[in-house]
Parts: C-alpha cells; sequence; structure tokens
C-alpha cells in the first residue's frame, strides 16, 4: 500500500507540473534597421559673393548632437570634404553644397565649397522623369502592330487613282523632262497642270526671278534682271534697320585658389586617412564628381539684408546632407494675396503688443504711439498636414533718439509664432522679444526656414539666435498650443 501511494503521489505531481509549465514558444526578433546619420546645416551667402556652410546638428539613433564638435578629428564629420549637402526652402531642394575645405575662423568650424543652385526646371524634369519610369513600370507597352503592305512591312502612301503624279502604267510613255534657260525648273510640271484639283505656288507678279531674293523688292535697278548672291548680300548689308545676331564670346572657367564657389576650388581626391582607417565611422552624402564650373556665387544682393518687408527675403538656405533614402515634402502654405495680407497685419499688431510689453518692463525708450513696424518678415508654413497654417514673424523697431537723451542706435527686436484658428485669428503660442541693450539675457531670434530635421515627415523652425557673445542656432517643434525647444548649438560669427 505505500508503494502505491507513494507511486500514485509522484505521477499526481509530474501531471501538475507537466500542465504548469507550457512548451516555451519560439519567439523572433526583428533587428531593426541602423539607419544613418543626418546632418543639419545653413549655407549662407556673404556680402562678398562668396558662400560657406555652418554645420549646425546632427541627427544620428534618435538623438541630437552638436555636429561642431562630433566626431572633430580635427575637423567635425559634418565638414569632411566631398560631403553633399541639400539645400532647402520651404522644405523643396534649392542648390546643392559640396564641402571642399573644412577651416577655423575665430574658434568656430565652417567649411568652404562649390554652390551649384538648382533651377526649378529641373526639378520638374526629375520628377516628370521619375513619374514616366512609374508608369513604365506599372503598364508595358504594347507589341507594336503594323498596318499596310504586308510584303514591305511598313505602311504606304498612294496617290488618287488618275493623278498625273502616277508612275506611268504598261503601253504609256512618260513625259519628257526639258531644262528651262529661265530657271532650271523641270517643264514636266506641265503634265501636272492638267489636274485642276492639285494645289499650285504662285509667285508675285513683280518678281520674274525663279529663286526668291532678299533685300529690298523696291530697288529700280534690280527690275528686269536676275539678282545674284552677292548682290542680295550687299543690299543685306546696306540695310542698318536690319537685327543682327552676335556670337557670344566664348569663356574659359579659371580654376580658383580659394575654397569659395566662385571658380573650381581643387577637390581631394580622397577624405582624411584618419577616416579611412575607421571601417565602422558613419558617412554623410558623398558625391565623387563636382562640376564647378557650373558652380556660381548664389546672389550677394540679399545677402546683407536679414528682414525683407513683407517678402521671403532669405540670404542663408538650410540644408541637409543623408546617405540614406528619404522623402521631402514642401512646407509651404498657399495662400491668396488677401489672406496673407490679413495675416500679416494681425501678426504686426501682435508684435507691437510684445514689444510695447516689453519696453513698459524693461524701462526701455518710449515709443511712439505712431510707430510702425516696417522692417519684418513673416512666412506660413504647413508643418503637420493641418489645415491650420503656422506663421511666424521676425521683425526689428528701430527708435529715434529724442532730444536731451543719450540712447543711440536702440532697437527693439520680436519674434512671434501663431497658429491660425478655424476663424482665421492669429492665436500667439511663442514671443521672444529684445533690445539691443539685453541681448546677454534675451536673444535676438531670426528664422532661417522650416526643415525636417529628423527625417519624419514633419516640419521644425531653424532659428539663428544672436547674443552678446555669439551667434547660435535652435531648433523648435511646434504642436498646436506650444512650441518646445528640441536642440540648441552650433556656432558661427
Amino acid at each position: 500500500m505505500a508503494i502505491l501511494l507513494s507511486l500514485t503521489c509522484a505521477a499526481a505531481q509530474m501531471h501538475t507540473r507537466d500542465r504548469q509549465t507550457p512548451d516555451p514558444v519560439p519567439t523572433v526578433t526583428a533587428k531593426k534597421a541602423k539607419r544613418g546619420p543626418r546632418a543639419i546645416a545653413v549655407v549662407e551667402f556673404l556680402p562678398n559673393g562668396s558662400t560657406r556652410l555652418v554645420p549646425i546638428a546632427l541627427w544620428v539613433e534618435g538623438r541630437y548632437y552638436d555636429a561642431s564638435e562630433y566626431g572633430a578629428n580635427p575637423a567635425p564629420m559634418a565638414l569632411e570634404p566631398e560631403t553633399v549637402y541639400e539645400a532647402q526652402s520651404f522644405g523643396e531642394p534649392t542648390g546643392t553644397f559640396t564641402v571642399t575645405s573644412p577651416e577655423q575662423v575665430n574658434g568656430n568650424w565652417v567649411a568652404d565649397g562649390n554652390w551649384q543652385p538648382e533651377l526649378p526646371m529641373d526639378v520638374q524634369a526629375r520628377k516628370k522623369a521619375a513619374k514616366d519610369a512609374a508608369e513604365r513600370a506599372k503598364n508595358p507597352p504594347s507589341a507594336v502592330v503594323m498596318t499596310g503592305d504586308a510584303d514591305s512591312g511598313k505602311p504606304v502612301l498612294k496617290r488618287a487613282p488618275g493623278s498625273a503624279g502616277d508612275s506611268p502604267s504598261s503601253g504609256q510613255t512618260a513625259p519628257a523632262t526639258t531644262t528651262s534657260g529661265n530657271s532650271g525648273a523641270s517643264s514636266g510640271s506641265s503634265s501636272t497642270s492638267n489636274d485642276s484639283n492639285r494645289p499650285t505656288l504662285k509667285r508675285p507678279a513683280s518678281d520674274s526671278n525663279s529663286k526668291p531674293t532678299l533685300g529690298s523688292t523696291d530697288d529700280p535697278s534690280s527690275s528686269g534682271t536676275t539678282t545674284t548672291t552677292a548682290q542680295t548680300q550687299t543690299q543685306v548689308d546696306q540695310d542698318s534697320d536690319r537685327p543682327t545676331l552676335k556670337r557670344p564670346v566664348s569663356t574659359t572657367a579659371q580654376p580658383s585658389q580659394g575654397g569659395n564657389d566662385t571658380g573650381p576650388a581643387s577637390m581631394p581626391s580622397s577624405p582624411t586617412a584618419s577616416n579611412d582607417s575607421d571601417p565602422n565611422r558613419p558617412t554623410l552624402s558623398r558625391t565623387k564628381v563636382v562640376n564647378p564650373a557650373t558652380a556660381s556665387a548664389g546672389d550677394s544682393s540679399s545677402a546683407n539684408v536679414p528682414f525683407a518687408a513683407g517678402s521671403k527675403g532669405a540670404h542663408a538656405y538650410p540644408a541637409i546632407s543623408d546617405a540614406g533614402d528619404y522623402e521631402s515634402r514642401s512646407l509651404i502654405y498657399s495662400m491668396s494675396s488677401g489672406e496673407r495680407q490679413v495675416q500679416e497685419q494681425q501678426m504686426l499688431k501682435l508684435a507691437m503688443d510684445e514689444i510695447r510689453a516689453f519696453a513698459a518692463k524693461h524701462n526701455g525708450p518710449a515709443i511712439p504711439k505712431t510707430a510702425t513696424i516696417t522692417d519684418y518678415d513673416v512666412r506660413a508654413f504647413d508643418l503637420e498636414y493641418s489645415s491650420s497654417p503656422t506663421m511666424v514673424l521676425s521683425a526689428k523697431l528701430p527708435i529715434a533718439q529724442a532730444k536731451g537723451q543719450p540712447v543711440a542706435n536702440f532697437t527693439y527686436f520680436a519674434t512671434i509664432v501663431a497658429r491660425v484658428d478655424i476663424n482665421d485669428q492669429a492665436k500667439k503660442i511663442f514671443s521672444m522679444v529684445s533690445d539691443s541693450h539685453h541681448l546677454d539675457a534675451y536673444p535676438r531670434m531670426e528664422l532661417i526656414d522650416a526643415i525636417d530635421a529628423d527625417a519624419n515627415g514633419r516640419g521644425d523652425l531653424l532659428f539663428r539666435q544672436y547674443s552678446d557673445v555669439g551667434i547660435s542656432y535652435g531648433l523648435y517643434r511646434v504642436s498646436p498650443y506650444q512650441i518646445d525647444k528640441i536642440f540648441e548649438g552650433g556656432s558661427s560669427l
């Protein structure tokens, strides 16, 4: 009995253990695709006509790093020679900047290179080629069906029966052709005159020549005589009012010694040897072929104009270097002229209210009641595929020196970010106001543009920030009711 009871208990325990311990389920761990770095920079157009690139941020595996310091060896990784940046305006490509030589200016890393603008027709041609290729892949062309003569395999043009142009049949004699002493025309044309429906070309009655002539037809010396080619050329030369076409003077691009984009700069054949020795070093967008002859210095007319009243007036472009495949989209919000004017007036009113409040709080110079902002820049963006535009205004309001006051060259600066609601009212979600004497505590913010910083299809705002110690850059992410700073770094002069 004892043995039987022990065996029964052991069997029950084994059955319970088997029931409580399920069979292990094999797990499949999906390996996440590793994405390369994404560099963000600014292409600046200097007053002297040259261009340069300022590194801002480096986005690697979901984190932002200061591109002016990341991977310095000694130059940062974002400024390696032959790195290509795509400059954008409202999210759309506007040109490419190829780094040729990084350099350090007053402790800040910048890069010289070749700037090549991208024309709108180039973008349209590229989109059309991609669309045609997709259509051909989706609907391959069918086999060609030949019609016409089964023997020759090609279509044949035939004359109407009985026309004078038909070839002579058997038993008929082909009309003989003789050469006229007047013009050398074939007399066989008389055989075609029997066809009343055949169109004919007639020469003006005043023209007795068989060949058209150039020059004045009113010249009495040419009446009744045959005008030769030399006489025709003489008449053409004597016509002083005749327009002339001139051949453009051929120019040969001369290589320049500097690193700017005024000419083809010397390109290093390969990156730094120390970078090649690291097989795990991430790479940015790079090219081996650069066409310096097509590089231009850019438009320097607006390089020293930070704001343009009521217009974009940009003198700097954000730029992206990414070796991976990503889709870009336009970040501009289209408005009619009337809608834009309404939104501009609302933004200017918000800016004046913020400036007056700042002046009262910091005991700044009095602002006249009739003061208006005339130096400003307003832009509308579609940052997250919504029907509500994001309005950004950057403005400055100079204050004239009053009599008996020592204040001179005093200016207020204001940056306003607002969202337009369903009632077309601009609602402020961010403001930064400063003046000439408070840049140490309140930086002056100037909008560069909106840019898809982390390749997720969402636009972020890139600002240049001026303080009493230098220039830095900030990336801001806008939500419907607030704005968050996601990165601050980079430096320039």
